[in-house]
């Protein structure tokens, strides 16, 4: 299919749009466009995604995927083993932010990057379907199609996904035996296609804001309501291993509209374009307020003693400066009172602004690159733990206690990493942490050295691998 016709298709799923959407639209979604090209500036170590079309459940549609896939050793192409090393992924499916009505999988560049590097895994960032061209729950149903071709043998993107990821190692491959002109003449042959699999025993979801409501939402089950009838979360029932949620600010309230959010004295003045109700307007072509009731919708609704996956272990990640903070914060609550607490690990900062793990670093303060750092690494580490088949709660509750749960990071002083954060700086050079590293640096009075043994043995006594072979 044409660029050009793909550009057409788009246009006409606007017809019928007010033209005052049509701008509202535009207003908001240009200045966070994010030309494929600049990902060699915001994701320079790689993995760089590939794009693939996964088949929909509506007829002659497809969901667009970036992919990312981890480095892999490949075999002598003479060789009757076609396996690359290694050659069985974890997989996390990762949804961008955005309000259901703006985002793009390539903010999430330098997140999924990351992931796909530091877990060996193939991370999916799923562009889904947004308003005010498509309305709930087509974002869900992009969700769940890709899901159920991660996990449903029957389904038409099991096949289709798995050979995607084949084929572009195939032609990575292919770029390793020889230079570009021989490869044209036809001089060096085609590689087999690889031998792969995904490993559905290891599985993900992540999202930011209105991408943490889809997320979410794929680990639960909801009742009837609102004239749809019961809603299964796409994880089978027969499904045994520990499924990581990793929950950034969510949006777990769509009952609210953007000005109707408690908004903390500290923040910043609403901008002009906010004044204008945009958000509120764009919002609700998202879904209707009679809608937004729905659990699908609002999945901080869902009673999570039955509708949660028994398997699920959320990280979840609060912004203080953030409208959303206090439908978060009640959700805790609730999560608690409802028996799953301990399935939870929240990780709160009062002073950073919603999105700043997504905003390009040159726009962020040393802090705000410190803890934006910091959530990638946990985010990491809690997947690890999950995967290892250990309880992820439990392990950071143990190790770091209300450390990393407290409303900020502890102030630093002679106690920490020293007055400019040299020694915090030196152990995170070696390949900690930051977390970590700053609680070892507290337990042993700012000594790296005494730090460093502390460090190792404690990932010896847990069975992990020193910072140097952790990397990939």
């Amino acid at each position: 299919m044409s660029d050009r016709h793909n550009i057409w298709r788009k246009l006409e799923r606007f017809r019928g749009q007010s033209p005052s959407t049509i701008f509202k639209t535009a207003l908001v979604r240009l200045p966070r466009a994010v030309p494929i090209e600049t990902l060699r500036i915001t994701n320079p170590l790689g993995p760089q995604p590939f794009l693939l079309d996964l088949p929909s459940r509506e007829r002659g549609r497809s969901i667009p995927l970036y992919i990312f896939v981890p480095p892999v050793r490949f075999p002598n192409p003479g060789s009757a083993n076609h396996a690359p090393t290694p050659d069985n992924f974890p997989v996390v499916v990762d949804f961008h932010g955005g309000g259901f009505y703006l985002g793009s999988c390539l903010e999430q560049a330098p997140f999924c990057g990351r992931l796909s590097r530091e877990l060996g895994a193939v991370v999916i960032s799923v562009d889904y379907r947004m308003a005010p061209a498509d309305k709930f729950p087509a974002a869900i149903e992009d969700a769940e199609d890709v899901s159920f071709a991660l996990l449903n043998r029957s389904h038409a993107g099991y096949e289709v996904l798995r050979r995607g990821i084949a084929e572009h190692l195939q032609d990575k491959w292919f770029q390793k035996l020889g230079p570009k002109e021989e490869r044209e003449e036809g001089k060096i042959p085609l590689p087999p296609l690889p031998e792969i699999s995904l490993d559905a025993s290891r599985i993900a979801f992540s999202g930011a804001s209105s991408g943490g409501n889809i997320a979410l939402n794929m680990a639960l089950s909801v009742p009837a309501s609102l004239g749809l009838p019961a809603w299964p979360s796409p994880i089978p029932d027969e499904y045994a291993t520990p499924i990581p949620l990793l929950l950034l600010y969510p949006s777990l309230d769509l009952r609210q509209l953007p000005s109707e959010r408690f908004r903390h004295e500290r923040m910043p003045p609403v901008k002009e374009h906010k004044r204008l109700d945009i958000d509120d307007h764009l919002a609700a072509t998202y879904v209707s307020r009679e809608m937004a009731a729905h659990p699908r919708a609002s999945p901080g609704l869902v009673d999570t003693s039955v509708g949660l996956d028994k398997n699920a272990k959320i990280l979840l990640i609060l912004s203080g400066l953030d409208t959303l903070w206090e439908q978060s914060e009640i959700w805790c609550k609730k999560v608690t009172a409802e028996g799953r607490g301990e399935d939870m690990k929240t990780m709160r900062y009062e002073e950073r602004k919603h999105g700043w793990t997504t905003i390009p670093e040159i726009a962020l303060s040393s802090e705000e690159r410190k803890t934006r750092l910091e959530v990638l690494e946990e985010c990491i580490r809690f997947t690890k733990v999950t995967w290892q088949g250990r309880d992820p709660v439990a392990v950071m509750n143990r190790e770091f206690g209300s450390r990393i749960e407290g409303t900020r990071l502890p102030e630093h002083d002679s106690r920490d990493a020293g007055t400019d954060g040299r020694e915090l700086a030196e152990l995170i050079d070696m390949g900690f942490p930051a977390v970590e590293a700053q609680f070892a640096l507290r337990e042993n009075d700012g000594n790296v050295q005494e730090s460093v043994d502390w460090l190792l043995g404690r990932r010896d006594a847990d069975g992990d691998r020193t910072p140097k072979e952790s990397k990939t």
